[in-house]
């Protein structure tokens, strides 16, 4: 998962979620981002958010609330952006 954009539909509220997070951002190993399309849990994004305060570099950008149709669209090999204010672009596979 390092390094790559997770599309999810959503996350089910695991305290243990949260904290795998934090630990793999704290590891140089998050992905790229996450991307949902549902809402986010509280305690996913709680250990997004905590990576992010507490550790230097835990870049891994989180969106949420994509919809239905994000999903179906989406597939590997495709370019994913996400830019700074939260806009998700999708760009055809890359060969």
């Amino acid at each position: 998962m390092a390094g790559k954009a997770l599309c999810l539909p959503q996350t089910i509220g695991s305290t243990t979620g949260g904290l795998v997070l934090y630990c793999a951002c704290s590891m140089n190993r998050q992905p790229a981002c996450l991307l949902f399309s549902n809402p986010i849990d509280s305690l996913a994004a709680a250990g997004s958010v905590l990576a992010a305060v507490w550790l230097d570099n835990a870049q891994m950008p989180v969106v949420d609330c994509l919809g239905e149709e994000f999903l179906n669209y989406v597939q590997d090999g495709m370019t994913i952006t996400v830019k700074e204010d939260g806009t998700v672009q999708v760009d055809g596979p890359t060969i």
